[in-house]
């Protein structure tokens, strides 16, 4: 217990931790601490299920500027996929070079993604856009199972769209591991998705990607 106390105390007194509380119910939108912008996820999530949360119970926020306090390392030790989204207008964006992000890498096959770079006030992501695994779309329907109509929506929301994968990210979670967690994946995706996020236990973004 003190060992945790005293983490989140370190977190609060270097800026990187803005909440960590119980969600209130119907919560949304993109946080703001003290008129600074910052970047959430919900912390009690299950990277088997995309980063999704079941339940939205704890909120983890990091101040948008501490971003540039931590380094840019590389997703090894598990798969960077997230079911943040991103919608087609921003991914246009991203392909006509418009926005903060810029094209590293653009295989000539059609079934690889293209590599983005988001550069921006000290905050670098390496990421790419990919059409929703068939897993996602069953996690769908079974986070709606008594409302087929909403699983329909936000299904379609999803194929209308991309989802993010990260392969570089800032390593504001744990900075003194020298790695990054799943949780700094997230992180990121997170600035770069979109403001709404239509899947439930997904927090929305920061539709950053685009500029």
């Amino acid at each position: 217990m003190m060992k945790s106390f005293l983490w989140i105390s370190y977190l609060l007194t270097s800026g990187v931790l803005a909440v960590v509380i119980t969600a209130p119910i119907g919560a949304s939108g993109p946080l703001v601490m003290d008129g600074e912008p910052v970047v959430s996820i919900y912390r009690d999530f299950d990277d088997g299920l995309f980063g999704r949360s079941r339940y939205r119970g704890i909120v983890f926020s990091v101040r948008r500027e501490s971003f540039a306090r931590y380094r840019t390392l590389p997703v090894r030790d598990f798969d960077g996929l997230t079911a943040y989204l991103l919608s087609a207008e921003r991914a246009a964006d991203l392909a006509a070079g418009r926005g903060y992000s810029t094209v590293v890498a653009s295989p000539a096959d059609d079934e690889l993604a293209s590599l983005y770079v988001f550069d921006n006030a000290g905050t670098r992501v390496v990421f790419s856009l990919e059409r929703a695994p068939d897993d996602l779309y069953e996690e769908i329907d079974r986070t709606y199972p008594s409302n087929p109509e909403v699983a329909q929506e936000v299904s379609r929301s999803y194929r209308s769209g991309y989802v993010i994968r990260i392969h570089e990210a800032e390593n504001v979670y744990r900075p003194e591991t020298g790695r990054i967690d799943y949780e700094d994946v997230l992180i990121s995706a997170s600035l770069l998705g979109d403001e709404f996020q239509p899947l439930w236990g997904i927090h929305d973004g920061n539709d950053a990607a685009g500029g």
